[in-house]
């Protein structure tokens, strides 16, 4: 039990470490009439200026998902040792998170992971554009090497 839960520590904070600005997506230059252009507050921002950040940083977001996932909960499927899901979810305006998405080949454990995450409670500080607080969504890639 402690192996697994060390082996999720460590990929976990290996795969919330390497979340990166870059996208594919090559940014559009910004006009002069673009940088007076409103925000709009529905909108899903994908890169805010300011990216939304965990209280205490992803290591404190790490820990309490670590506490909150139930290993026991899901096993391998055909003899897989690693069980890879993409988290995503939105960070509100006012920090909340909301539409929890967890894609992976493994029912059982996306399942589990989505309940973990679900379960934290602690309210993010949202990204930012302009100065303004806005919606924007954050995705964490997540392996677990089941022993």
């Amino acid at each position: 039990m402690k192996y697994i839960i060390t082996a999720i520590a460590l990929i976990f904070s290996i795969t919330a470490f390497g979340q990166v600005a870059s996208s594919t997506e090559v940014p559009l230059p910004v006009s002069q009439e673009d940088k007076n252009k409103p925000i709009d507050f529905l909108i899903v921002y994908k890169n805010p200026d300011v990216m939304p950040d965990f209280p205490e940083g992803i290591s404190a977001f790490r820990t309490q998902f670590q506490n909150a996932v139930d290993t026991n909960a899901f096993h391998p499927e055909n003899g897989e040792n690693d069980l890879k899901a993409l988290i995503s979810f939105i960070i509100e305006r006012d920090g909340s998170m909301t539409d929890v998405k967890v894609s992976g080949s493994n029912e059982k454990f996306n399942a589990e992971v989505k309940k973990a995450v679900r379960s934290i409670k602690d309210k993010w500080k949202p990204g930012k554009i302009k100065g303004q607080a806005v919606r924007s969504r954050y995705k964490i890639p997540l392996t677990i090497k089941i022993s």
